[in-house]
């Protein structure tokens, strides 16, 4: 076989290959994606994050990112690619954990293979092969729970008369004092005079 006959086969399987899986286009809704019965993600954002390496400064590493619902949570799947993905926090998270790089986010999902592949942190086994089901609207995200304010305390304070007893300020904490300077290295030799140690 000439070997134009034989990239043409090539290329004819690959686009054939192509057309099965098309990709996924919801516009502004949300695609769902599941593994079977037991587990089932939205994914609601695409994006793109490129983080730095020192040790190699001249190729950044650049990720693509999703934002997901889990469960009614907000999570990221990151990778270098769709095969490669690997679970991750919300968004704010994921920013933080990369030095700050910040998350570009395209206006819509579409693109998304028909299959996602969840791996380990470490990219040896496949966690989960997600098929994706059907557009829609995302279940809603949680908010996250705050502290309540003691609101009592303030109010006393605030609207205290000027007679009454002022609420006790807390005490200021003393500085821990720095341990001083050994005169002597540990095997008890003298430093000589102008030595820094």
């Amino acid at each position: 076989m000439r070997a134009g006959a034989w990239f043409a086969l090539l290329l004819a399987a690959g686009s054939a290959g192509a057309q099965e899986a098309p990709a996924v286009a919801c516009g502004r809704q949300a695609a769902q994606f599941a593994a079977g019965s037991k587990f089932s993600l939205w994914v609601t954002r695409r994006g793109v994050l490129t983080r730095d390496n020192p040790l190699r400064p001249l190729s950044p590493e650049v990720l693509e990112v999703l934002q997901v619902v889990i469960r009614g949570k907000a999570a990221t799947a990151y990778g270098p690619d769709h095969d490669n993905l690997r679970r991750g926090p919300a968004p704010a998270s994921l920013e933080a954990q990369s030095g700050g790089a910040p998350i570009r986010w395209g206006e819509t999902a579409d693109g998304l293979p028909a299959l996602l592949r969840i791996r380990a942190d470490d990219s040896t086994a496949v966690l989960a092969e997600l098929r994706f089901q059907a557009c829609g609207d995302a279940p809603k995200v949680a908010e996250p729970k705050r502290p309540a304010a003691k609101p009592a305390a303030s109010a006393a304070g605030a609207n205290a008369e000027p007679g009454a007893e002022k609420p006790a300020r807390p005490k200021p904490q003393a500085k821990p004092q720095p341990k001083p300077e050994p005169t002597h290295t540990p095997g008890g030799f003298v430093l000589p005079q102008g030595a820094i140690p």
